[in-house]
């Protein structure tokens, strides 16, 4: 994790279930969107969740993904695009042997400060239940489990 950190600006990189995070919103404020660059470590995977509220473009800059998307599975590298509609059960793991990166936007705007909130109060996987609380309570995110085996 050190070596992901030391890649990313640290006045705002945020420790997030075993990635770092980067929100990197629209300076101008002309967009209701918001974009976050993720540095995920090999093996590091987000838990099964639904968003309520907003909807995910995850662009691959580096590494190989496997994305979980309703009931299809995606493998993407580089350049590749999965598009995750609010509603839809998604997850995401870095299959690769590399730490990978993802560019995500988020459609609209707001979700972002989850990743601020989940680190502020030290949350992880070994308290997923609360993480899951507060996701649901302040940001209409539901959190189903554990990612995919």
């Amino acid at each position: 994790m050190a070596a992901l950190a030391s890649e990313a600006p640290a006045d705002c990189a945020l420790e997030v279930l075993g990635e770092i995070v980067i929100i990197r919103r629209d300076p101008a404020g002309t967009l209701d969107a918001a974009v976050i660059e993720e540095f995920v470590p090999p093996g590091v995977a987000a838990p099964l969740h639904r968003h309520g509220r907003e909807d995910e473009i995850s662009y691959v800059i580096e590494g190989t993904f496997r994305i979980w998307r309703g009931d299809e599975v995606l493998d993407i590298g580089p350049g590749g695009v999965a598009l995750l509609p609010r509603h839809q059960v998604h997850s995401f793991k870095n299959i690769g042997t590399a730490p990978g990166r993802l560019l995500t936007v988020i459609l609209p705007a707001g979700f972002e400060r989850f990743f601020k909130v989940v680190a502020e109060r030290g949350l992880g996987d070994e308290n997923l239940d609360e993480t899951a609380t507060v996701a649901a309570g302040e940001f209409g995110l539901e959190i189903l489990g554990p990612p995919p085996a």
